[in-house]
């Protein structure tokens, strides 16, 4: 059985799909900051904080765009 979206579940998806590549990059940047400056920079707690912030959003998006949505229209 296919599972019909909506358009905005639609774009949800999309969007976590964007804020996953987007916390990878941080993964990345973290990485190459701690070998070239150590773990002792705000920066790199920035980084970090990153890293949670879009996987979280990432992870919220993607389980929004996987919920079964009741219909809400109000019918005659």
């Amino acid at each position: 059985m296919k599972k019909e979206r909506k358009l905005s579940q639609k774009i949800s998806w999309g969007f976590s799909v964007l804020f996953y590549l987007i916390s990878f990059i941080a993964v990345v940047f973290a990485i190459y900051w701690k070998l070239e400056n150590g773990t002792q920079s705000p920066i790199f707690a920035s980084a970090l904080a990153s890293i949670f912030f879009f996987g979280s959003c990432g992870f919220l998006l993607q389980f929004i765009s996987n919920v079964n949505l009741p219909d809400l229209k109000l019918s005659k």
